[in-house]
């Protein structure tokens, strides 16, 4: 898999990335034996990154990437990104500096790390990053060696933007696919002005992989219900029948399609699909080659 460079950290990373918010348990049910299957085959499928937050399953999914860290020997090249300040249980955002300090602290315990090669605000708000509340605090773990480069995981345009005229992240991270394709400008004036780009949700939270419709029966525990409603799946399934017949003209299914969609953008540093299975990661590390243009064209007209 190619690599690209990560905006002017000096680190590489491959185009696609674990993405592991699902097996911290936010998909619903997961298995542990099976989520640690997942990370090996993603690395030997030529990964070099995984990209998780403390928030995901309350540090269930940094302790098990920590236990997989121990058992590869080839650890020291694999990259760790992570991040904090938000709780998916209270959805409560906290971005105080002696908090931020405390979460830190808690992922290089959980990872079993004594340097986080990324680590991001966890969806900050506008006033959060105005504010800058923990930059300092971030600027010192840089340089006490607790983490390499530092930036924010976002939701909006308006953070993404404010995010790029600071000139303080190294990178920034947020929602891109077929669907919502409204951070292509910014990442844009953000690859131009040297930061690292990931984008995240490039399969719409498993809905462009095409395996469920508005029938779907979301378990209590499973936060897609809140985003994929029966009347935002009805809404955009003509979009979905034309990722469908993309894939089948070319041969390839609806979820590569999707991954290459993002991959295929210059401005994106790297992809960051939810991986459950072992086949998922194969199948999503072999989803790194741009699309042809005329593909592209299609797709972001969709």
């Amino acid at each position: 898999m190619d690599t690209r460079k990560f905006g002017n950290t000096g680190l590489e990373v491959t185009r696609i990335g674990f993405g592991a918010m699902t097996i911290g348990g936010a998909f619903g049910p997961v298995d542990d034996t099976e989520s640690t299957q997942a990370l090996h085959a993603a690395i030997d499928a030529g990964m070099n990154f995984i990209d998780t937050s403390n928030a995901y399953g309350e540090g269930r999914s940094e302790t098990l990437i920590g236990q997989f860290l121990r058992s590869r020997p080839d650890r020291d090249r694999i990259l760790v990104f992570t991040k904090g300040g938000n709780n998916m249980v209270t959805r409560v955002r906290n971005f105080e500096p002696d908090y931020i300090a405390s979460c830190l602290e808690g992922s290089l315990s959980r990872l079993g790390r004594d340097t986080i090669d990324f680590y991001m605000l966890h969806n900050p708000s506008v006033d959060n990053m105005a504010a800058e509340d923990s930059y300092a605090v971030l600027e010192k773990a840089k340089s006490d060696g607790k983490i390499r480069h530092w930036g924010v995981s976002v939701n909006t345009v308006a953070e993404c933007e404010l995010a790029v005229s600071q000139g303080r992240v190294a990178a920034m991270q947020m929602e891109y696919n077929i669907l919502n394709q409204s951070a292509g400008a910014t990442f844009s004036s953000a690859h131009a002005a040297g930061l690292g780009v990931i984008s995240r949700v490039p399969l719409n939270r498993g809905f462009l992989s095409g395996r469920f419709d508005e029938t779907v029966q979301w378990t209590d525990d499973d936060t897609r219900k809140r985003s994929l409603t029966p009347e935002n799946i009805r809404k955009h399934q003509g979009q979905l029948d034309l990722v469908r017949s993309i894939a089948a003209e070319m041969g390839i299914s609806p979820a590569a399609l999707a991954i290459r969609f993002c991959a295929s953008n210059p401005d994106v540093s790297c992809v960051i699909p939810g991986v459950r299975t072992a086949s998922q990661a194969r199948q999503n590390a072999a989803a790194w080659e741009p699309l042809p243009e005329d593909v592209m064209a299609r797709l972001r007209a969709a």
